[in-house]
């Protein structure tokens, strides 16, 4: 009787594994420099600034929208086109 399964299905799946270790590999050591820079002690747990500053600022100042009144908009608005679709048939 013949064993089932071949070598040959092993062998790809060690290439891959070892193709897919690799680039794992590669990627860890391209972020390890910032990584280590960032758990080094004494620095301060903070984002470098990106530029988008208008969501922080809305934060800090209050002046986030009525969570409650944009809802209230959206259901007139829901209700016109609902509306607006009876009219249409």
């Amino acid at each position: 009787m013949k064993k089932p399964g071949g070598g040959f299905g092993f062998v790809m799946m060690a290439v891959v594994l070892m193709i897919v270790l690799f680039l794992a590999t590669k990627a860890w050591k391209a972020v390890m420099p910032t990584a280590a820079q960032a758990l080094q002690p004494g620095t301060p747990g903070q984002v470098d600034d990106h530029g988008q500053k208008e969501a922080g600022d809305a934060i800090r100042s209050g002046n986030l929208p009525n969570l409650k009144q944009m809802g209230q908009n959206a259901d007139k608005y829901i209700d016109q086109m609902k509306d607006a679709a009876k009219k249409q048939d």
